[in-house]
């Protein structure tokens, strides 16, 4: 079975869901490109070379005023604001970040929950959160729980053991 990209899905539908007339950019690269690299081959290119190495954020939404990094967490959110905190310092240094000009930079976290310690966490960070729930959201979390009970450990266990008897990956 095809692992399914919940967190791309998520932002995805957020952003629609946001901004519906666009002025946005998903999965955005983010940190330096060595100068002599850029010197040599261009931005474009030298970008292309850099690409594996580079972090991204989830998304990016831009205004005259403001310059949205985005992240989406549906499970380890905690993670989300440390991403955020990392992204952020990495912003003046990203020399094709999609029409970033100087504006004031706000990070946001996009979750489908919050609890009090988070938010407190979030606050301390400078990270705006926001809670956004899609239906799906609920059925994928039972499916999370599950995966962790005894039933579901046997089940995988035995299809496991009949992949290995029949040489099947």
């Amino acid at each position: 079975m095809a692992r399914k990209e919940r967190e791309r899905r998520y932002i995805s539908e957020y952003m629609l869901h946001e901004w519906p007339r666009g002025g946005w950019q998903l999965n955005v690269e983010l940190g330096p490109i060595p100068q002599e690299y850029v010197d040599r081959y261009g931005l474009g290119k030298a970008a292309a070379m850099f690409r594996p190495t580079r972090p991204r954020v989830d998304a990016v939404k831009w205004t005259r005023e403001r310059y949205y990094v985005i992240e989406a967490k549906i499970r380890d959110i905690k993670a989300g604001i440390g991403d955020l905190s990392y992204y952020r310092g990495m912003i003046p240094g990203t020399p094709d970040l999609p029409f970033y000009d100087g504006q004031t930079v706000i990070c946001r976290l996009v979750v489908p929950w919050m609890i009090d310690w988070m938010i407190a966490a979030a606050e301390a960070a400078d990270v705006e959160v926001v809670v956004h729930v899609e239906p799906w959201i609920a059925e994928y979390v039972k499916e999370r729980q599950h995966y962790f009970t005894a039933e579901y450990r046997a089940e995988r266990a035995e299809k496991m053991r009949l992949r290995e008897i029949l040489g099947v990956d």
